[in-house]
């Protein structure tokens, strides 16, 4: 019996070794691979950098800085330059929702992270007498180490309104109404050269008959002394 009770005492002590072995080697392992993962994870702490030239487009330049941090990616933008349609009031409210949409893309084209950044959400950046020279903004999102591995290139849309609609005709003001009875030819007590004067403002003036003359739909005949026959 005592032969069995030290038998069964070694077994139990070589598979508690075991198990703690295993333990050991199970967390090497993890710590390993921890180890291997953080220290594939630091170099992309390093600031990348990347820019677009929109000059032609939108009058500006776009520079971004990233980095991942903790599966976390920091990215900054500044855009370089404040064309006027940005302060056009005009444009204010329909530029007030209107968003820049970043895109990075792996080497084969395809995107592996997009996000829009709405105007609103820049600040201006001013220069030495207090002018708007540019705009910058700031985001932190979740992206894996392993996507932001495949970031290749940087693309750039938007959704900016930069041409001002067409300012609306001006209403004309209302004829007064002394210059309404100006344009009257029929007004009684004038002289011949007076209706036909006011005659004249209504279109191109023709004699169509020994002392008749029209304009456009408007008439009058003399009598050969000058006295108003008729007017239309």
């Amino acid at each position: 019996m005592k032969n069995f009770f030290l038998a069964a005492a070694k077994l139990a002590t070589s598979i508690f070794l075991a198990g703690l072995a295993l333990t050991i080697v199970i967390a090497i392992f993890f710590w390993g691979t921890k180890s291997y993962e953080k220290s594939q994870a630091k170099q992309y702490e390093t600031i990348r950098e990347w820019s677009e030239d929109l000059t032609a487009n939108l009058g500006f330049k776009i520079q971004v800085k990233t980095k991942v941090v903790s599966n976390q990616l920091l990215l900054s933008m500044n855009v370089v330059g404040y064309p006027a349609y940005l302060s056009d009031p005009r444009l204010a409210e329909r530029n007030e929702r209107a968003q820049i949409i970043v895109h990075f893309v792996d080497q084969d084209g395809f995107r592996v992270f997009s996000r829009p950044i709405g105007l609103s959400a820049f600040s201006y950046v001013v220069g030495a007498k207090g002018e708007k020279i540019g705009l910058q903004a700031q985001l932190q999102e979740y992206v894996s180490v392993e996507d932001y591995k495949r970031f290749e290139h940087f693309q750039v849309e938007w959704t900016l309104e930069t041409q001002a609609p067409p300012a609306p005709a001006p209403t004309p003001a209302p004829v007064a109404q002394k210059e309404k009875r100006l344009l009257d030819h029929c007004a009684p007590n004038l002289s011949r050269a007076e209706r036909l004067k006011r005659l004249s403002m209504h279109g191109e003036l023709r004699e169509t008959g020994s002392g008749s003359y029209s304009a456009g739909f408007r008439s009058v005949i003399f009598l050969s002394d000058g006295t108003l026959l008729s007017c239309h």
